[in-house]
């Protein structure tokens, strides 16, 4: 009985040390401050969203800074950059994140290595604007009325804010708690798409839906010469749209100042007047009483479109004048008048003359002697043919040629803007976008 008794004491004490080991252990983790948010935890939900590496964008643009003369490019450099964001407190080695709703607003997070710091760089940003104090949530921040700009830094991060939501985003920031980042956040971030570029942007705007457009990203790339805007769009169903091997066009004039030229099969687009794309076409369409529908029944894929230069034409005109015996009588004269210069191709089907005809019978199309006119255009040769219309000022028709890729060109101001579709599938579209760094500088007089 004694030693029965003995083994029940020790079992006893070996559970209560059991039970004392086990609440050692868990104390700490029932007792514990939940853990702190993350910088990704205190982003807000937004229309636009984004990553940035700052100290990458400064070494890919180097060549292109000091190539093209751009001014201050000094203080562009990375080892100015991780200098100055060293001696303020900023982490700028790490990726700094930033949103917009695309028109008033935006908004910029950075971490903060030493928080101590930031007011120094504060102090001297005071010698050139004036800086203010407002109080939001008991929190002190930084206002610059002159660029209406909030500036708030915590222990572990900066806001640069510009908008009217300063007090929900400093909200935001202030309760999140872990695993609060948002869906547009959650979305972005695990999307394999331009993973590997220095600055990505990210929407998925309401404003996209109407062209069938699920999300839209895009990626900036550089060299010395040139910046590229890469470009990505997802669809959630099946743009129903593919490319051409090959198709007619014509060939692209050195004088062209806006170009358009496609190769698309689009035998299935054109079935379904229900998509969001097909819609919207429709709805342009509409403005100016173009029969879309007709044209879709009978366009088969290529398209060319220049603008650019002058073009003479010999026009006639009409002028009241006098006989003999002050008889007044019409006076006919040709005169060699410059127009723009225009010329449009696209390929048709069997329904291209049906197409034409509709043109007309809406006024969209009107001839006056031997041109024509589309809509408020110059005066236009038109030359219709079974596989396809063109229309052009030149006294013949440009050289038509092959091609095969999506691409177009628009100047402004000076500048030249090319865009290409370089790739199309299912329900994916990888586009760019690129003009030259030199023209756009010279444009915009900032060259020293």
């Amino acid at each position: 009985m004694k030693a029965e008794g003995v083994g029940n004491k020790v079992m006893l004490i070996a559970l209560l040390c059991a039970a004392l080991a086990l609440f050692l252990y868990i104390r700490p983790r029932l007792f514990a401050p939940d853990p702190p948010p993350s910088l990704l935890d205190r982003l807000p939900e937004s229309e636009i969203v984004g990553r940035y590496n700052l100290l990458d964008i400064a070494r890919e643009t180097n060549s292109l800074m000091f190539k093209n003369k751009v001014p201050f490019r000094e203080y562009m450099t990375y080892d100015f950059l991780l200098s100055q964001a060293k001696g303020i407190g900023i982490d700028i080695q790490s990726t700094g994140y930033f949103f917009s709703n695309g028109k008033d607003e935006w908004g910029t997070f950075l971490t903060v290595i030493d928080s101590s710091k930031i007011q120094n760089g504060l102090n001297r940003l005071e010698q050139y604007i004036h800086v203010s104090d407002t109080i939001i949530y008991n929190r002190k921040l930084k206002k610059i009325k002159d660029l209406d700009l909030y500036i708030f830094y915590d222990k572990n991060y900066l806001l640069i804010y510009k908008g009217s939501k300063i007090k929900r985003r400093m909200g935001k920031a202030l309760f999140a708690h872990e695993g609060d980042i948002e869906n547009s956040w959650e979305r972005f971030l695990k999307n394999p798409v331009f993973k590997e570029e220095d600055i990505v942007l990210y929407s998925n705007s309401p404003r996209l839906k109407k062209f069938g457009v699920d999300y839209a990203m895009f990626a900036h790339d550089s060299d010395s010469l040139n910046i590229k805007l890469k470009t990505y769009l997802h669809s959630n169903k099946n743009l129903k749209i593919k490319e051409k091997v090959s198709g007619m066009a014509f060939e692209r004039s050195k004088h062209s100042t806006k170009a358009l030229e496609i190769h698309l099969d689009i035998s299935e687009f054109k079935k379904d007047p229900n998509s969001p794309l097909y819609k919207w076409i429709v709805g342009l369409g509409k403005k100016v009483s173009f029969p879309t529908a007709a044209f879709f029944e009978a366009w088969d894929g290529d398209l060319s479109f220049q603008e650019g230069g002058t073009q003479l034409i010999n026009e006639e005109v009409v002028e009241m004048s006098y006989d003999e015996e002050f008889n007044p009588i019409e006076v006919r004269k040709t005169n060699q008048v410059a127009v723009p210069g225009y010329s449009l191709f696209f390929s048709v089907n069997e329904s291209g003359q049906k197409f034409v005809s509709a043109l007309f019978a809406k006024g969209i199309v009107t001839k006056q002697g031997k041109y024509y006119h589309f809509l408020f255009s110059p005066p236009l040769n038109l030359n219709i043919l079974p596989k396809s219309i063109s229309a052009y000022t030149a006294g013949r028709s440009p050289k038509v040629t092959t091609g095969s890729s999506c691409n177009g060109l628009w100047n402004y101001s000076g500048t030249d803007v090319l865009f290409h579709i370089d790739s199309l599938k299912k329900k994916e579209i990888y586009g760019s976008l690129e003009f030259e760094v030199a023209s756009l500088l010279k444009r915009g007089k900032l060259k020293r």
